[in-house]
């Protein structure tokens, strides 16, 4: 019976894995482009040039040059001012697209979302063995992967968020390396798990906090009088890998590693940026952000089924802790944890609880959200899943039922099909009780409904050849163009806030500066709303045409 069930358990999960890889590739061209996207296509090809000094391949360099040399828009900030971005995957996609030699605009911004899915999806996989060897029912492992990749947000940034996307992927697997060294210390997991916690702190500095909490959570092995030699080895050699790995990662470590990389915290911790953020319909300085800040957003934007499993799972695991904490005996080796599970729990909860407490505590500027933060969604949905499986014991032992199963499954299948409603738009998901507006939070600070703006646009001006647009928000909306074929993109001329000149304004209500105090974006009077564009209620866009 127990093969029976390890069958259809695999033959589930191919099912579920095929479907979701066949989704990606038949939909990854149906998406935006963000606002970050040129520039983190920038930043690949300065640092893949700089990278080629080293090395004889002149064609590719003068081929990068001329890349570099061609124009850009004149709101992409310069490369050479924000060098201590990651370009662990803008700087492999700049090589690809050489390689290929790639010259549409359209095709490389979607070979990159491509690219980005793609990760995503192998990050799932990872995720799925993870919890397979967390939980001894075999279903579990297949709701939790739901859990992961039917998050909404999470889901629809996967194909064009090349920075927060990028990290949680590299964090997931990481992740799931690091427990496989607490199970056994074998050099391969050794190596993998130093070289995936290299890419997440090359792609972005903050992963260095996954190489310090396997340290912390390898001490107490170390005052076990067995093996207490192989266990500090193995953390010497962890680290001393990482830290190879880091600066071979990393092209702007090369010249000062620990200069560079010191100034590359400095940077984020400190970033020069200081616009307004919109949470519950108030502007505050992203410097100053209130401790709500990030479990408002987070509330609002995951599914509350997740909310409530995420709820009950940390609450469970803590209350574990406590209880081996009190028992505790001085002549007894310390021990926070009752065997591999427990460990991996806390781990998971930790990350999590401290990641928190750095923001709130030392005030860590965040824009638009907790995009910058999407990483800790391995955490919260590996709770989820450990709430769920704690529930479930619950619902068994005592109604000799796990109707959560069901439940669960339902859930799902709804939260699939309001993810088809939003579809390309999963990024602006807002869960059924929030009953949020455009004037309570940011929705699309992406920016990737420009695609269907200008589409929209040039249906109604079939007959026209120039269309003067401008944009009544803090939105580059010219890079939306890059999605267009050359003869339509020529046909738009995007003036930015010289409404004298427009034709139509565009605005998705995103401001810099908290439209209550400055009326930069109002729209003038002799424009009138031609059409709006609704998902579930809520507005992302609107479309004003000249009335005279």
């Amino acid at each position: 019976m127990k093969e029976y069930y390890n069958k259809t358990e695999k033959i589930i999960a191919y099912f579920l894995f095929s479907a979701f890889f066949i989704i990606g590739i038949l939909t990854f061209r149906d998406y935006g482009i963000s606002i970050d996207e040129e520039f983190q296509r920038a930043s690949g090809f300065y640092w893949l040039n700089y990278v080629l000094n080293f090395t004889p391949f002149e064609n590719f360099q003068n081929y990068v040059n001329e890349i570099i040399a061609q124009p850009k828009g004149p709101t992409v900030p310069s490369v050479e001012a924000n060098l201590p971005y990651g370009v662990v995957f803008d700087l492999p996609l700049a090589f690809l697209e050489t390689i290929l030699k790639i010259d549409e605009a359209k095709n490389y911004y979607f070979l990159r979302h491509f690219c980005n899915f793609f990760l995503f999806f192998v990050s799932s996989i990872f995720f799925f063995k993870l919890l397979s060897e967390r939980f001894s029912d075999k279903y579990i492992p297949l709701i939790g992967t739901l859990f992961y990749v039917l998050s909404p947000r999470i889901y629809g940034n996967s194909f064009y968020n090349n920075k927060d996307l990028i990290f949680l992927s590299l964090t997931t697997i990481a992740i799931y390396f690091c427990f496989k060294i607490f199970k056994k210390k074998k050099f391969k997991n050794i190596l993998l798990f130093s070289f995936f916690t290299a890419t997440c702190t090359a792609s972005r500095v903050l992963g260095i906090y996954l190489i310090f909490f396997y340290f912390v959570f390898s001490i107490p092995s170390v005052s076990y009088k067995k093996n207490y030699i192989i266990n500090l080895k193995t953390i010497f050699i962890v680290i001393a890998a990482y830290m190879g790995f880091v600066v071979i990662l990393w092209p702007y470590l090369w010249e000062s590693p620990i200069k560079n990389f010191i100034s590359s915290f400095n940077f984020f911790s400190n970033f020069y940026l200081n616009p307004k953020m919109l949470v519950a319909g108030e502007y505050v300085s992203a410097h100053n952000l209130p401790y709500k800040y990030i479990f408002s957003w987070v509330f609002v934007t995951t599914p509350i089924l997740y909310i409530i499993l995420f709820i009950f799972g940390y609450l469970k695991v803590i209350s574990k802790f406590f209880i081996r904490l009190a028992n505790i005996r001085e002549e007894e080796p310390l021990n926070f944890w009752m065997g591999l599970n427990e460990k991996k729990d806390l781990f998971i909860l930790t990350c999590l609880s401290s990641i928190i407490c750095y923001l709130v505590i030392f005030k860590i500027p965040l824009y638009s959200g907790w995009r910058h933060i999407y990483f800790i969604n391995i955490f919260l949905i590996y709770l989820s899943t450990v709430g769920f499986y704690e529930i479930g014991n619950f619902l068994k032992k005592r109604f000799k039922i796990n109707f959560l199963y069901h439940i669960s499954i339902l859930f799902l299948i709804f939260l699939t099909y309001k993810m088809s409603i939003y579809h390309p738009y999963q990024s602006l998901y807002f869960n059924s009780i929030s009953k949020v507006t455009h004037k309570d939070y940011e929705i699309d600070y992406w920016g990737i409904s420009g695609k269907k703006f200008l589409n929209e646009i040039l249906t109604k001006e079939k007959e026209k050849q120039r269309i003067v647009v401008a944009v009544a928000s803090f939105l580059p909306l010219e890079r939306s163009l890059a999605l267009l074929n050359e003869d339509n993109k020529n046909k738009f001329k995007i003036v930015g806030r010289n409404y004298h000149e427009a034709d139509y304004i565009f605005t998705n209500f995103i401001t810099e500066v908290g439209k209550f105090k400055n009326y930069k974006y109002e729209i003038p009077k002799n424009f009138s709303l031609e059409s709006e564009f609704f998902i579930d209620n809520i507005k992302i866009y609107q479309i004003y045409k000249r009335s005279n």
